[in-house]
């Protein structure tokens, strides 16, 4: 669990399950956010099984004044090497918590495993996003065309990093 001031990330419970069925919405991801769909026996399934937490994948839980605010991936692609998501329900989003969320989590990653890059990538038209990684001092590096299905339509996305020597 990582904790700073009023937000906490932690692993998925038990109790995020109806939780995380209810973000599993267009309405929730928004224009910018991809929807997959899964049942609820198959969340349930993959809590039990691994907390989705493998030395590959994290899925993590944001909470913000003991509130499910939303969530944080990790995906470790190789040694040195890890890809963030984030996503934020849309009633805790304009305040700075996806940039405080991201600062605790890519610290965390930088002060205790052998990372040498951290990478995002987000939707070209998706402005808040390219903000929140920009104040957290990503850097974009260029566009991924054709990177992302949402909405009907393949998208471009912008790809950015974080090198361990910013930090």
């Amino acid at each position: 669990m990582l904790a700073e001031q009023n937000i906490i990330i932690r692993p998925l419970e038990e109790r995020d399950l109806p939780i995380l069925t209810r973000w599993q919405s267009p309405e929730f991801r928004g224009a910018f956010q991809e929807c997959q769909m899964e049942s609820e026996i198959e969340r349930k399934n993959q809590l039990m099984e691994n907390g989705f937490c493998t030395s590959q994948f994290q899925m993590l839980m944001i909470e913000q004044d003991e509130v499910a605010s939303g969530l944080i991936y990790l995906n470790f692609v190789r040694e040195g090497l890890v890809r963030l998501g984030l996503v934020l329900d849309p009633k805790a989003r304009g305040n700075h918590l996806g940039s405080r969320a991201l600062m605790l989590c890519r610290d965390y990653l930088l002060d205790n495993f052998p990372v040498v890059r951290l990478e995002a990538d987000t939707d070209i038209d998706n402005i808040a996003a390219q903000k929140v990684l920009e104040r957290c001092g990503f850097c974009a590096e260029g566009v991924l065309r054709k990177y992302r299905f949402h909405h009907g339509s393949y998208r471009d996305s912008y790809l950015y990093s974080y090198i361990r020597e910013s930090y």
